[in-house]
């Protein structure tokens, strides 16, 4: 009789065991593709965020926006420049960059404040500020309609390449698109200011 009880004991142990076991088995991929989707967003929020307030600086008059570079870490936004700014200046690309949703904090360290670098002569500082108005049209609009894609649902504007040459937007994928979501692409970016055309033809539909 002790034996039987002693075998019943051992085996409902070892049935337990199983199921522990296969409960854990069972459970930890779940786990482990919800972290992966966590993951995910977050990439595509931070994302977002750059390009967002990249466009917001180009756009700012008297800040030169095409000189902040902006990096995004879990809604910590990090702004540096290569280029001498004011102190105004500076303050008003953080202000802009607190505005943005999804920021939970700014961190603008990197930018070099202390007044812009004079050029020698009136007309080299006319003969820049040309050329560099030129190039950030062109910037301003690669940038506009990145954070204008990106935003747009139903569309992987996280993985469409924009560029664009003297108004003329070039648009490109790694991945394959359906025709709807070109055509959307497409529609999004003639929409943008400045722009002259579109080519989509790096774009590959389904």
């Amino acid at each position: 009789m002790k034996k039987f009880a002693l075998a019943t004991a051992t085996a409902l142990t070892l049935a337990m065991g199983a199921n522990v076991a296969f409960a854990q088995t069972s459970q930890a991929p779940m786990t482990l593709a919800a972290g992966e989707a966590t993951q995910a967003k977050e990439s595509v929020s931070d994302t977002w965020i750059t390009t967002k307030v990249k466009a917001d600086l180009l756009t700012e008059k008297g800040i030169p926006g095409s000189d902040i570079k902006v990096e995004t870490n879990k809604g910590v936004v990090s702004l540096s420049s290569d280029v001498a700014i004011s102190d105004s200046q500076k303050a008003t690309a953080v202000a802009i960059t607190k505005k943005i949703k999804g920021v939970t904090a700014v961190s603008a360290d990197g930018l070099l404040a202390g007044g812009a670098t004079k050029a020698d002569g009136i007309d080299k500082t006319k003969g820049a500020a040309h050329n560099a108005g030129e190039a950030t049209s062109d910037t301003w609009i690669t940038t506009k309609v990145k954070a204008d894609l990106v935003t747009e649902k139903g569309i992987p504007g996280t993985d469409i390449k924009v560029e664009t040459n003297k108004g003329v937007v070039s648009l490109s994928s790694p991945t394959a698109v359906t025709a709807a979501q070109k055509e959307t692409a497409v529609a999004i970016a003639k929409k943008i200011k400045g722009v002259k055309a579109v080519s989509a033809d790096g774009l590959k539909a389904d």
